[in-house]
Parts: C-alpha cells; sequence; structure tokens
C-alpha cells in the first residue's frame, strides 16, 4: 500500500474522520485525505482510507485504499501508515473528536505512535468548533503561542524541557512519566519553548 508518487512530496494535509463537521475555508486549500465516513465532507479528496463502514455513498477521491471490515488496526492507523518519507509532516486532523472515548484514545495513541518513526513531523486534533485540543509533536525543539490552560503529556517515559511564557516551566530536563499529573494544568501567557527526547501531546482543554 503506497501513496502515488505525486503525493509523497506532499507533507502537509487535512485528514478528515468521521465525526465532522464540514471544513473551515482556512483548510480548504491543502491536500485533504478521507478516512472511512469523513469523505462526507470534503469534495475534493486527493486519497481516501477505510472500509466503508460509514460512508453512505460511492468512494470519490483521487486514490482509494478499500480495506476489509475485519482487521487488527483502525482506519485512521492505515492511513497514517500510508506517509513513510524521512521528512517532517505537518498533519490537521478534522473529525476524529467528539465521538467515542475509546476511539479518540486511541487516535491520539496512533499519533504518537507515528511520531516515534517520524520525529520532525507535528499533529493537531481539531474540536468541533474549529478550535486545536491537541497538538502532539515528536522528538526535537518546538515552539508554541497559547493564552490559557495546557496540559502537557506523553504516553512513554520521556525527558522534555519547557520554558517561556507559562506558570510551571520545566527549565532543566526533566522525566515525564507515561500520563504523569506532573504535566497537568499549566498556565502559558505567550510564547512556549518545549524540547523533547520522545513524541508528546499537549491539551488545550478551551481550545486554541
Amino acid at each position: 500500500m503506497e501513496l502515488p508518487s505525486t503525493l509523497k512530496t506532499i507533507y502537509e494535509w487535512v485528514i478528515l474522520g468521521p465525526m465532522g463537521p464540514n471544513l473551515p475555508l482556512n483548510l480548504r486549500n491543502k491536500a485533504q485525505m478521507g478516512v472511512d465516513g469523513g469523505a462526507h465532507f470534503s469534495n475534493n479528496l486527493l486519497a481516501w482510507v477505510g472500509d466503508a463502514d460509514s460512508l453512505s455513498f460511492a468512494i470519490n477521491a483521487g486514490v482509494v485504499f478499500k480495506f476489509p471490515t475485519e482487521k487488527d488496526e483502525s482506519d485512521f492507523a492505515l492511513a497514517l501508515s500510508l506517509f513513510k518519507e524521512s521528512k517532517g509532516y505537518f498533519f490537521h486532523l478534522w473529525g476524529f473528536l467528539g465521538g467515542r472515548k475509546d476511539h479518540e484514545l486511541f487516535n491520539i495513541g496512533e499519533g504518537l505512535h507515528f511520531l516515534d518513526q517520524h520525529p520532525q513531523s507535528q499533529l493537531h486534533f481539531y474540536n468541533n468548533q474549529g478550535l486545536i485540543s491537541f497538538m502532539l509533536f515528536g522528538a526535537g525543539l518546538w515552539e508554541f503561542y497559547h493564552q490559557g490552560i495546557f496540559s502537557l503529556g506523553s504516553l512513554k517515559k520521556t525527558s522534555v524541557k519547557m520554558t517561556g511564557d507559562c506558570r510551571y516551566p520545566l527549565n532543566s530536563s526533566s522525566t515525564l512519566k507515561p500520563l504523569s499529573s506532573q504535566g497537568l494544568s499549566n498556565v502559558a501567557s505567550g510564547k512556549i519553548t518545549v524540547e523533547t527526547e520522545g513524541p508528546l501531546f499537549i491539551y488545550f482543554p478551551e481550545g486554541k
């Protein structure tokens, strides 16, 4: 299973999941991939991946990767597996939040697993108001800007340094344990710099 050569050199994508809603204007001009029922929310898909169990019409996409319903990976995991290049990817993940909590958790887990193999990449999960709820970063040095509450976490033990305009910085490299409350409920007031040795997530409870 491989993307056509014309799509392999695209490193910024909107990946649409089944929860919708329709894409906002600022994301419509980016390359788009549908994951199963995500095809309901775009007429401009370069690629589609899924088993069609949440799709109510014929698939209309540049390239189609159809899978059986009985499989040991989610449609989202299969979509991520198409991206094999070593350069950094930037994925806008639209329509993957707001449904079942187990689906949300495993989608975030698959995103972090992807970042294990693509450390220069980042993934943004949007809520149904069009705001970023989760930012996922691979190993490296990252910056973001925010005003308000955020939490930082990881699914595996990793070394993290966080400085900048936040109430509780980590001024020297600190070991962050899996889902440790050490990174819970920080407050940002500007630019934050994060240096991490492994994948991590930043959650914005009020959106970003």
